[in-house]
């Protein structure tokens, strides 16, 4: 009798701990869901919200959304891609979709060629230096997917010139009919590829000061007819900013659709000098630009300076030796330049950003990873102008 009541109670207990272990399985599984299955909001904790912005934006493959002031038709707000050499083109896909945010809506893809010295009668590519049709193919479907638009701008390089103590405004070749011929052949092919990838603005040159005059005035327009036979956009020259007072008497901008001015004009203004400074000192250029040019569609393709105390006197310097480092110079540049030039122009683009923007010690031009980013995003985008004048 007393063994068969040890039995019923051994029983009872195995049944009750078979039970209790069943408990503790299922409270287990309830308490590891699968990490598939989470919100992906529930990982963002104290920590992960202190982080910047960008990271989230990575994790949503860059589809955020942001409200651009300007519509590509409105108002080009531009930058200028300097591409020496081969490219990654996921960087450069990286490059436009960051630009994008900051309200850029144009890309002036910039590429180089060469002449052996100043008085050559050849222009070149350079295969190791220039890059190629595919990769410039590559850039403009990048762009255009970023809802970008483009302007192409072959641009000589000047470092086998300046040995010499000239620049790409001082050359005068031996037999100039050769060279535009030259130049023709070396330009028409970029056109047709223009053509064919829907670019929507075309340079036909940058800051050939000694070729421009109204002597060459039959190479400019038989250039301008022979690229308007392949090329169906707009055309644009870019003018140096020392020579905007001759641009009524050129004969070939009556053909273009745009005049292009780098506008490198020397600021007299003080170091340390505020927005307000600065807006002062372009009173003089853009005062008297408005006067000489008033009947002409401007963009300013390209305008900059280094990030050193002063550099806005002389904004065409990429260097200059001694000079302090100074963030802020770079950023109040940008919003006095904007607000001198914005209601005089059809566009802005910076100069100048690269693919590959790798080393934070490299102090140029670009505005990338620096205070000037967000004068940028107060430029372009909307609800962020903080009294910006337009």
């Amino acid at each position: 009798m007393l063994r068969n009541i040890l039995i019923g109670i051994v029983i009872i207990l195995i049944i009750l701990i078979f039970f209790l272990i069943l408990y503790k399985l299922q409270t287990i599984d309830s308490n590891h869901m699968d990490e598939s299955q989470k919100d992906p909001t529930d990982s963002i904790d104290s920590i992960g919200s202190s982080q910047k912005p960008l990271d989230l934006e990575e994790k949503n493959d860059g589809k955020d959304i942001v409200e651009h002031k300007y519509k590509r038709g409105e108002f080009q707000a531009g930058i200028n891609l300097l591409v020496y050499g081969h490219l990654n083109i996921s960087n450069a896909q990286k490059l436009f979709k960051h630009l994008q945010k900051l309200g850029i809506n144009s890309i002036a893809i910039a590429y180089p060629f060469f002449q052996s010295d100043w008085q050559a009668d050849q222009v070149m590519i350079n295969p190791a230096i220039t890059p190629t049709m595919e990769e410039i193919k590559g850039l403009i479907l990048s762009a255009h997917a970023e809802d970008l638009s483009v302007m192409l701008r072959p641009i000589l390089d000047e470092k086998s010139i300046m040995s010499s103590g000239h620049w790409r405004g001082t050359i005068e070749p031996k037999n100039p009919e050769m060279w535009f011929g030259s130049y023709r052949s070396l330009l028409l092919p970029y056109a047709e590829l223009a053509q064919e990838m829907n670019v929507e603005i075309f340079n036909i040159g940058t800051e050939l000061n000694s070729l421009q005059h109204n002597r060459y005035s039959d190479e400019w327009l038989r250039l301008i007819k022979e690229i308007r036979e392949v090329y169906q956009g707009e055309l644009i020259y870019s003018f140096n900013w020392d020579c905007f007072r001759e641009i009524p008497s050129i004969e070939f901008v009556s053909m273009l659709d745009y005049v292009g001015i780098d506008a490198y004009f020397p600021l007299n203004a003080p170091d340390g000098a505020s927005v307000e400074d600065l807006e002062e000192a372009w009173k003089k250029w853009t005062k008297e630009t408005n006067e000489i040019l008033m009947n002409e569609s401007i963009i300013i393709t390209e305008v900059g300076m280094i990030p050193i105390s002063g550099a806005y006197r002389k904004p065409y310097l990429w260097s200059i030796p001694g000079g302090k480092l100074d963030w802020q110079a770079q950023a109040n540049y940008y919003e006095a330049t904007y607000s001198a030039w914005r209601s005089m122009t059809k566009g802005i683009y910076w100069w100048s950003v690269t693919v590959d923007e790798s080393d934070p010690n490299v102090i140029d031009y670009s505005p990338l990873g620096t205070p000037t980013e967000e004068v940028l995003k107060q430029l372009f985008l909307k609800n962020t102008s903080k009294g910006i004048k337009d």
